[in-house]
């Protein structure tokens, strides 16, 4: 919005002149030339000539401040045209104008002042101007009489806004200027005999408003400028020293920055800050290192920047941000290659797998196991189907030979029920390698899945087993 406020306060004198172009045969106004420094030198106005924030950041404040003196400038014509407006009795078009200043700066208070009068005297016609300021003198003494000094120099304020050349109210107004001052100085007095310095000053500085010309106030303020600054210096040091102490090297430089502000060129200071730099630069610097040797490459090229920032030597620091750099990418490189290389084991594995499970697949179609069906007499036992004498039953096992008893077990048979081929265990290995790997990463549900595979390939596989009843109370 502000870059607009140039154009704006043309366009409001341009209003001004052409609403005053009617009666200035008969008033004179006031002309302005250009001011010399109205205006900024605008050359460097890309700012790339600067050398510093600090720098770029004073020459905004500077151009900001030039910006509110142009427009204050312009709107005290502008209140000059509509006070004339109001003397020679357009109140219509002086409150119209009063207003127009009001709407750049609510708190231009003559334009208040005559925005309501314009205003008053539009309406109430009858009221001479005289009886309004009668009015405002009853009110000023009605005010000063119950101690409100303020709100009564607001009247006269008011007063000579209306009628600068008001004799009397520029009488009671050197009165009231003078209470006022009086209390302010009373009150800065009140407040350095209790040690609050600042307190002082601004009670001492609003006083100097009204006694520009009291060289016991100037006096006054200077010496307890001075022993303000030296307050606020030691306090500073103390704080800065606690930050040293407890090893804040960055905090306790930045209280030292702010010393130099107030007490600019302490040698004491500059040795403190020359220090501390060093300290900090070689802070970061070795904590670069250690990152660096622990892989973390970017954590090390920061490191190694604010060590330059801090008074590192630049050409060592850009070398080794440069080593960082190219140590993360050879890193991440070696790391694509390795995850590359185990993805391609991986899959060659379980490709394996699933030939030999396919080849166990058909080995098992191809050859059936045969069956022996036992009916009556066992082979090679004579008499094997005969009734024992004293039996009961039909002549099973259980009833030829009596129950098994509960602690009785049935003899096994002898020799492996299947075999596996070297494929389906070499297969089952593969698999098994790739549930250890799996659980080794922490990932017991892959891991699951690849014994349960090596175990179907070769049921013998005791080492996936195992693997299995571990992962199963892992994952419970």
């Amino acid at each position: 919005m502000k870059k607009y406020l140039t154009l704006t306060l043309l366009f409001v004198f341009g209003a001004v002149c052409a609403q005053a172009a009617t009666f200035r045969k008969e008033i004179p106004v006031r002309q302005h030339g250009k001011e010399e420094g109205m205006l900024l030198d605008l050359s460097k106005i890309s700012m790339g000539t600067l050398n510093d924030v600090e720098e770029k950041k004073q020459y905004l404040s500077t151009v900001q401040l030039e910006k509110q003196r142009i427009q204050n400038y312009t709107l005290r014509m502008v209140y000059e045209n509509a006070y004339l407006l109001y003397k020679r009795g357009d109140y219509q078009r002086a409150q119209e104008m009063a207003q127009t200043i009001l709407s750049i700066d609510p708190n231009f208070k003559q334009a208040q002042t005559l925005a309501q009068q314009a205003n008053n005297m539009g309406t109430y016609g009858t009221i001479s101007e005289s009886q309004v300021i009668e009015a405002k003198f009853q009110e000023t003494i009605r005010l000063y009489d119950s101690g409100r000094l303020v709100e009564a120099n607001d009247k006269l304020n008011e007063i000579l806004t209306i009628q600068p050349g008001n004799s009397k109210a520029q009488s009671w107004k050197r009165k009231i200027d003078y209470e006022i001052a009086k209390e302010y100085t009373r009150r800065g007095d009140v407040a350095y005999d209790e040690g609050d310095y600042q307190r002082a000053l601004d009670a001492w500085y609003n006083a100097l408003l009204m006694r520009k010309d009291d060289p016991k106030l100037v006096a006054k303020i200077s010496d307890t400028e001075n022993k303000l600054r030296k307050q606020q210096v030691a306090d500073s040091m103390k704080q800065a020293l606690e930050f040293y102490n407890k090893g804040q090297f960055v905090e306790s430089y930045a209280v030292f920055e702010r010393i130099t502000k107030i007490q600019p060129g302490d040698p004491r200071v500059q040795k403190y800050m020359s220090q501390l730099k060093n300290e900090i630069a070689a802070g970061y610097y070795n904590a670069g290192n250690k990152s660096y040797n622990s892989n973390r490459f970017d954590q090390a090229i920061s490191y190694w920047t604010n060590a330059k920032k801090w008074g590192a030597d630049s050409s060592t620091m850009d070398g080794l941000i440069k080593r960082a750099r190219n140590a993360k990418e050879n890193h991440l490189r070696v790391k694509q290659v390795q995850a590359e290389k185990a993805e391609a084991a991986a899959k060659k594995a379980e490709e394996a797998a699933q030939k030999a499970e396919d080849a166990a697949n058909e080995a098992l179609e191809e050859e059936p196991i045969e069956t022996v069906a036992v009916e009556g007499n066992v082979p090679g036992i004579p008499n094997s189907g005969a009734v024992i004498p004293g039996a009961t039953g039909t002549g099973t096992i259980g009833s030829s030979v009596g129950a098994v008893g509960p602690n009785e077990t049935l003899p096994s048979l002898g020799g492996t029920v299947n075999r596996v081929s070297a494929e389906a265990s070499a297969a089952s290995r593969a698999k098994y390698i790739e549930g250890l790997d799996a659980f080794n990463q922490d990932d017991y549900e892959r891991a699951r899945q690849a014994w349960i595979v090596a175990k179907q390939l070769d049921p013998g596989n005791s080492d996936a087993d195992l693997g299995l009843r571990k992962v199963e109370e892992l994952l419970k």
